[in-house]
């Protein structure tokens, strides 16, 4: 069987999280106001101690996005991803992502964020393939439900198992970045558990399992 190296998007391939980075951009568009901004930190500051409903949050954030076109958003986003996000990607996760391609591992995106990022990002890392969030569309059109279960805590272990299963990888030899507690549930199921960045209750959880702890400076921007 084969090595798979996953990795986590939001503060770890990334130095911030694309939430707040995409509210910024929908304000400098004028589609939304500060108050959406108020509402996405507090959402992200909950995310960070693992008090937040993902699930509950994330359809509430989707639904309104109902009769919008898919295409629409894939060109909103790539803009938005060249503009305001690619200058975050870590240059050391970077070489991270480098030095398992050259050991022949299977290397994926494992994010709770949606397609319209883990695209345009993979591409630019020339990963394998992105195990994400994605929103259901009809006619090119959103329906504003999501695909379930989603890709977040235990929808996270769902979806990259199966994509294991699927590409023939042997979990208790592969690799798993992340920055997050959500995110224990995977971190256990693989054999290389790797923790970049991490938020307290994963740096505690770190060093009481002596797990390999990464603390990468912010790209200087």
């Amino acid at each position: 069987m084969k090595i798979g190296a996953f990795f986590d998007v939001d503060d770890t391939v990334l130095a911030k999280s694309s939430g707040p980075l995409y509210t910024k951009y929908l304000i400098r568009e004028g589609k939304v106001g500060w108050t959406q901004m108020l509402k996405t930190m507090w959402w992200y500051a909950r995310y960070k101690v693992g008090r937040l409903d993902i699930q509950k949050m994330t359809r509430k954030v989707v639904a309104p996005f109902a009769g919008a076109s898919e295409a629409e958003m894939i060109a909103d986003c790539d803009r938005w991803y060249a503009e305001m996000v690619r200058q975050w990607v870590r240059p050391q996760m970077v070489e991270k992502i480098e030095w398992h391609r050259a050991q022949g591992h299977n290397l994926a995106l494992l994010t709770a964020a949606s397609i319209y990022l883990a695209r345009p990002l993979g591409e630019d890392l020339r990963v394998d393939g992105y195990i994400c969030n994605r929103l259901e569309v009809k006619d090119g059109l959103f329906t504003g439900m999501m695909i379930e279960p989603l890709c977040s805590e235990e929808g996270k272990v769902f979806h990259a198992e199966r994509y294991a299963a699927e590409h023939g990888l042997d979990l208790s030899q592969s690799y798993f970045y992340t920055d997050s507690i959500t995110d224990l549930d995977f971190l256990l199921r693989v054999g290389n558990p790797v923790v970049v960045n991490p938020d307290p209750l994963l740096r505690r959880e770190a060093r009481r399992r002596n797990w390999p702890v990464h603390d990468f400076p912010n790209p200087a921007r």
